[in-house]
């Protein structure tokens, strides 16, 4: 008698099984296109300002203006995400920054006074913060967990490309002829649409967080789960250190030109295999996150990423720089993947777009801080020392926190249950078998597994 043919083995899943979640594929097209629009409308307030003063401080305010927000309001704009539909979070947000990039475009032509201008460009930043923590929130409740590392590289690998392709959409409005006017009107465009695809999704809003509903005590409710565990802590300071090594490195690759023979065209070839290589980390991450578990692969792409940092600093030949370059890229992305997915897995439903607005607010801190120490360690001991120096330092931290790859970290409510390999009882008890339960007929013993089946993820 022929027995049925049983279900094939599954199929790993891709970048296109991700994206046929609609909320997913929606909000995380809204957010490329919304973030586009930002880059545009601070880049072009910057280029007016810029015109009107001749002041290399006031730009430098103006720009600054459009990422400070994201250090200072990121938590507070996490726990606004977790009290209300992700999805109608975003639209919201992308409407905000509509009015606010349509009032400059009104302001530029007018001759309106700079500090207007830039404090209505900080408001659009500012109104900008809930969106990552919204759609990350959005991704790990509409994403199954399988998917979640494909998810994840296409959201960190849109909102890298994106975040480059906004001074490139400006720079081809400027050479149509249209000033920062245009540019302030074509970024109130973007938003439009933007708010369009994002205002197609209907998530619910979240379950409450429990009696206790203050905006306070909610605020530390997020802010207590990232101490206190370490399955959240240690991949966001692993990720802090990534992008504190990559804010270094940007600033550090202008400063390292001025100091070779290739001078100042080193920089492009450069900093285009930095986004080639995180274009290559975007298409491989799910395979290698299927290849190896994700804590090591977090700590590996960090050890990798700066010990590349560090052979570009000594590379004596232009070509080795850019494949240097291109590898470096495509690590610190990876690791960015990574860490985004298990800190997804870890946090608890109530809380992950609290826990992703602390997350934003940490790394592009680091950012930050990478950047403001590149040019003072350079002046103090040199380029090439200092990029060894601060190279070295990230790999030391690398090892120091390896132990993440050997914790036995609990992989969060998203996560399969773990398979327990049955022994083999004549093993234990010599030549005779002692009679073992089924696994099926044993009570459960606490586990942490998925509360919510594959079957039953909102799309």
């Amino acid at each position: 008698m022929t027995q049925p043919a049983g279900p094939g083995p599954e199929r790993p899943p891709t970048y296109r099984s991700a994206l046929r979640t609609r909320t997913f594929r929606l909000m995380l097209a809204a957010h490329g296109i919304g973030t586009v629009g930002q880059l545009m409308l601070t880049l072009a307030v910057g280029l007016e300002v810029l015109a009107r003063t001749g002041s290399g401080g006031w730009l430098s305010v103006t720009v600054a203006l459009g990422f400070v927000p994201y250090v200072v309001a990121s938590g507070v704009a996490g726990m606004l995400a977790d009290r209300h539909s992700r999805s109608a979070v975003l639209t919201r947000s992308l409407g905000l920054r509509a009015a606010c990039a349509a009032i400059l475009a009104i302001g530029l032509p007018l001759g309106w006074p700079v500090p207007v201008l830039v404090a209505i460009a900080a408001a659009a930043a500012f109104t900008a913060t809930p969106a990552y923590p919204a759609l990350a929130a959005a991704t790990v409740h509409s994403v199954p967990d399988d998917a979640l590392p494909a998810a994840n590289a296409l959201l960190t690998g849109v909102v890298n490309l994106t975040w480059m392709a906004g001074p490139g959409v400006l720079g081809l409005a400027l050479m149509l002829g249209g000033g920062p006017s245009a540019g302030t009107a074509t970024a109130a465009a973007l938003f439009v649409a933007a708010a369009l695809l994002s205002g197609r999704v209907r998530s619910g809003r979240p379950a409450p967080a429990g009696p206790s509903s203050g905006a306070w005590a909610q605020l530390l409710a997020g802010a207590r789960a990232v101490t206190r565990s370490r399955a959240i802590h240690r991949p966001m300071g692993i990720a802090a250190v990534d992008n504190f090594l990559y804010g270094f490195l940007v600033v550090a690759v202008v400063l390292l030109a001025d100091e070779t023979a290739s001078g100042r065209w080193m920089v492009g070839p450069v900093n285009a295999a930095l986004s080639v290589g995180a274009v290559v980390a975007v298409l491989s991450a799910n395979r290698l996150c299927r290849r190896l578990r994700p804590p090591t692969l977090l700590v590996l792409a960090l050890g990798t990423f700066a010990g590349f940092v560090g052979g570009l600093a000594v590379s004596p030949w232009i070509g080795l720089s850019v494949a240097l370059a291109g590898l470096a890229g495509a690590t610190t992305l990876l690791a960015e993947v990574t860490a985004v997915t298990l800190v997804q897995r870890a946090t608890p439903d109530v809380l992950t777009a609290r826990v992703f607005g602390i997350y934003d607010q940490v790394n592009v801190g680091a950012i930050a801080a990478g950047s403001l120490l590149a040019g003072p360690l350079a002046d103090a001991i040199g380029v090439v020392p200092a990029m060894v120096l601060v190279a070295g330092g990230c790999l030391v931290a690398a090892v120091a926190v390896s132990g993440v790859a050997r914790d036995p970290i609990h992989r969060g409510r998203h996560a399969s249950p773990r398979r327990h390999r049955r022994r083999d009882p004549a093993r234990v008890h010599g030549s005779r078998p002692v009679p073992v339960r089924p696994i099926e007929d044993r009570p459960e013993t606490g586990g942490r597994q998925s509360r919510r089946p594959t079957s039953q993820v909102r799309s």
